[in-house]
């Protein structure tokens, strides 16, 4: 006999009113974690089932029966008491939630047509109402900057030949020799990092799921890094420290959007990104610090490659990339390594 063979039955008023109540729960004391027999509420929002009802104006007669019917969304538990504790969706998310849906409202149509006037004249975004928008806000220096203290940083090139990498193939290229991306224009010289070995070979490789040969280059950064833009995409960075232009760019991630085709020599994706980089080298900052498009994690792009706060330590070394695989899952496989 299954579990929802004993349960009461509802009729249609009372499984709108189950409906409504199931979209309010998200937790309950199960998902809490324990110390000592006692649970330590840090999950949501505490409350009850009843206080649920309430929310939702669910007579109360049909209320007992309901509980029942209702589950944990986060952990499985099923089968609730009228009065037992629960949790419904933190008011800090809640809060988010409708800030990012403000926001859509807002500004949905005006991105939309700004992206397309970029994909027309890449180079004439000050002739847009955003593009001027945005140009003035970062002007104005009304984002927001971070400092980026001491830290370990990592950059990754393809093997290709057989030629054994020193520090100084593993630096950023000369003016006049990279192409275009997502921060920088085609010719321009910048120094691309990543947060760790893993995200810098992702970053680096045009098809992530195929193993390859990496060479990695380990940087360290032993002086703080002023005047970083701070472009990450989470619920911190939609805060009130960015103004609403770019907590729109942020919640529209059109500043994170992935390149498809690598070999194309069409990518309107940097188009917005790279005239975003244009306003912050104009208003004095020294880099942008953003979310990959590619993986998880933050990557750091700073405009002048010859920064003394950051430099490469040892020697560049080889490492095979494998998809969805931690290369460090054993740190004594010197097959990973040579």
């Amino acid at each position: 006999m299954y579990y929802e063979e004993y349960l009461p039955e509802l009729n249609r008023t009372a499984e709108k009113f189950r409906d409504k109540a199931q979209k309010k729960l998200k937790y309950c004391t199960t998902c809490q974690p324990y110390d000592g027999g006692e649970y330590i509420w840090i999950m949501g929002n505490k409350t009850s089932i009843d206080e649920i009802f309430d929310d939702i104006n669910c007579p109360e007669k049909y209320r007992e029966d309901i509980a029942e019917h209702l589950h944990c969304p986060n952990c499985g538990k099923s089968g609730f008491e009228q009065y037992e504790v629960a949790g419904t969706e933190d008011l800090h998310v809640l809060e988010e939630e409708r800030k990012i849906k403000s926001i859509y409202t807002r500004f949905e149509k005006k991105l939309i047509d700004f992206r397309s006037h970029l994909e027309k004249l890449p180079s004439l975004a000050l002739a847009h109402p955003l593009g001027r928008k945005i140009h003035k806000e970062i002007i104005n220096n009304n984002v927001k900057t971070i400092s980026i203290k001491q830290t370990n940083w990592s950059r990754a090139r393809l093997v290709t030949h057989s030629k054994v990498f020193e520090q100084t193939d593993m630096t950023a290229p000369e003016v006049g020799l990279s192409s275009g991306g997502r921060f920088h224009h085609q010719g321009q010289s910048v120094l691309y990092l990543a947060e760790d070995d893993e995200l810098a070979m992702i970053e680096t490789l045009d098809n992530p799921n195929n193993p390859s040969l990496i060479w990695i280059q380990k940087y360290i950064q032993e002086l703080e890094l002023t005047g970083i833009l701070d472009l990450r995409n989470d619920w911190d960075t939609l805060s009130d420290d960015h103004n609403e232009v770019i907590q729109a760019l942020l919640a529209f991630r059109y500043i994170f959007e992935k390149v498809e085709d690598r070999s194309s020599k069409w990518r309107p994706q940097y188009f917005l990104t790279t005239f975003i980089a244009d306003c912050a080298r104009e208003a004095g900052f020294n880099g942008i610090l953003y979310t990959s498009s590619r993986s998880y994690g933050n990557n750091l792009v700073l405009f002048n490659p010859n920064s003394t706060a950051v430099h490469p330590i040892d020697k560049p070394k080889v490492f095979i990339y494998e998809p969805k695989k931690s290369l460090f899952e054993d740190p004594d496989d010197l097959t990973r390594f040579f």
